[in-house]
This record gives C-alpha cells, structure tokens and sequence, in this order.
C-alpha cells in the first residue's frame, strides 16, 4: 500500500524454532506483520514483477534505513528511508484451507 512517501508491505512467513515459546506451544506455524516504510527517499525496482518468494534484508545507515527486497523471479526493489516500523505481528496455524 503506498500512502504519499511512504509505504506498507503486509509479509508472512513460516515459524522457525526460535520463534516465542508460545507461538510454538500453540502449534502455529506461519506469522504475519506489515513493515512500514517511512519518508522514502529514494526508490528503485530492476524486472518489475512483486511475486513469489522474498529475502527482506534492512540494513542501518548513519541517518536513514536501505531496504532490498529480492524476489525468487530476479526482481529487486530498493529503497533509502528514514524510518522504519513493523506493526501488527501475528501468528497463526496454517492448514492449508483456502
């Protein structure tokens, strides 16, 4: 969702042994959470095409945050933003039911 200069990404992804005791106690085995990207200063996408898996890598420059988001079809977006915050994590069982 973009909202002016900024931008919130919702990503879920599969539990891994080290997440809280008690997501793994109630059998969960997917999370879910939006980032906020915020006060974007520069934008930039190579083989535009938002789909399948992603590695989400952030890294802490002295004034502001590089996000890079790598798709598994080669695409890549990058962004330099002043701001960054994660909201909304939930865990949850995924049975597989559409």
């Amino acid at each position: 969702m973009l909202d002016g200069n900024s931008i919130c990404l919702k990503l879920s992804s599969k539990i891994e042994h080290t997440a809280p005791k008690k997501w793994l106690e109630n059998n969960y085995n997917e999370y879910e959470f939006q980032l906020y990207i915020i006060d974007i200063e520069s934008f930039n996408v190579e083989n535009f095409n938002f789909s399948g898996t992603t590695t989400l890598t952030i890294e802490k420059k002295t004034s502001s945050y590089k996000v890079t988001i790598k798709f598994e079809n080669n695409c890549i977006a990058t962004c330099q933003a002043k701001n960054i915050t994660i909201a909304n994590i939930k865990a949850y069982n995924n049975d597989g039911a559409v």
